[in-house]
């Protein structure tokens, strides 16, 4: 996919102020949530990485970070930082903000039709680079300001752009917040959710999206979540939830050392999901008499858990496993969903 937002129809008459789920709005926070992986304006430019590298070398950082880096030196040079701001321009939406601190990466827009029918979006890059990985397996539950226990890298990422964003919030009071994000930026959407749009008048929505944190992080908030888990998406599934708890006390039997090695993983025990899960399953990609495409596609909101364990099985089987990384694809969450949403116009 090299465009965004290509369809006007599906552009026109938002449910803005729509806390429910919206197959509309799901799709435009599933291409924000895509366009983000672009560079965005005001990123750290390719001198700035040189620099950055020769420090690295100085302090004899991991060969993997000096990879990463230079990596990130090819992907930037040459690349458009303004297609982000025209792409969303193009859509109806003004770039209020960029957020780019330590490899974690946010936009903030709004709707610019005017009126009362403007709303924000902020939404967060997923995993694209060596440090979001090291940002990813930061697994441990640790203690949330204001209650609760969170991912430890979600949460350091999150605060290391918080202030920015809160102050860029403040200029727009009023405005219901949308907040989205795919794979860890969905994660960071649901800290997010937590600590900026508790009791929005907007939506979270994720796309891919591993669990962040504990059943009590999530009891102030009053915000709708909708999670969009692709098929086998293996993200979603990590790190384990209520099933380690199965797994520690079966570790707990080992005659040698048992015990403490179960005591040692229990502090990543605890993980939950929260929200509505919104499950779309995996029909070959067939176009329907109108032109629109996975036409078998179906869509359910809350699913059978037999039902969705079958699709699971039997799209991980049928592909040797391959599924569980291809089914990650934010662009496919995108195709999917524009094409379930043009259905239900």
């Amino acid at each position: 996919m090299n465009t965004y937002f290509d369809n006007a129809l599906l552009l026109s008459a938002l449910p803005i102020r729509r806390a429910a789920y919206s197959d509309r709005t799901a799709w435009l926070m599933a291409e924000i949530s895509r366009l983000i992986y672009e560079p965005l304006p005001g990123e750290t430019t390719v001198a700035e990485y040189v620099e950055e590298l020769r420090k690295a070398i100085r302090e004899g950082k991991h060969e993997d970070l000096l990879e990463g880096l230079v990596s990130k030196c090819y992907e930037l040079n040459g690349k458009d930082c303004q297609l982000v701001e025209r792409e969303l321009r193009n859509a109806n939406f003004e770039l209020l903000g960029t957020f780019v601190q330590n490899d974690t990466e946010a936009l903030l827009a709004k709707l610019s039709q005017g009126g009362t029918d403007s709303f924000l979006v902020l939404a967060f890059r997923g995993t694209a680079s060596i440090r979001d990985v090291a940002t990813d397996m930061q697994i441990m539950l640790v203690p949330a300001p204001g209650g609760g226990r969170v991912h430890k890298g979600f949460l350091n990422a999150f605060q290391s752009v918080e202030k920015e964003i809160r102050d860029t919030l403040a200029k727009h009071p009023d405005l219901p917040l949308y907040i989205t994000g795919h794979s860890l930026g969905g994660a960071l959407a649901i800290v997010a959710t937590r600590y900026l749009g508790s009791d929005s008048t907007g939506a979270t929505y994720t796309f891919g999206a591993p669990r962040a944190a504990d059943d009590d992080f999530f009891i102030p908030i009053k915000t709708p979540i909708y999670r969009v888990v692709n098929a086998a998406d293996a993200v979603p599934r990590v790190p384990f939830g209520y099933g380690l708890n199965i797994a520690l006390a079966a570790i707990r039997l080992f005659p040698i050392k048992g015990f403490e090695m179960s005591e040692w993983l229990r502090r990543f025990s605890g993980y939950t999901h929260e929200g509505s899960l919104i499950f779309m399953d995996a029909p070959q990609n067939l176009t329907d008499d109108k032109g629109i495409p996975f036409k078998d596609l179906k869509v359910k909101k809350s699913p059978n858990y037999a039902w969705r364990s079958y699709v699971v099985l039997q799209r991980i089987l049928t592909t040797s496993g391959k599924a569980a990384a291809a089914d990650h694809s934010i662009d496919e969450y995108c195709q999917k969903l524009q094409a379930h949403a043009l259905r239900r116009l």
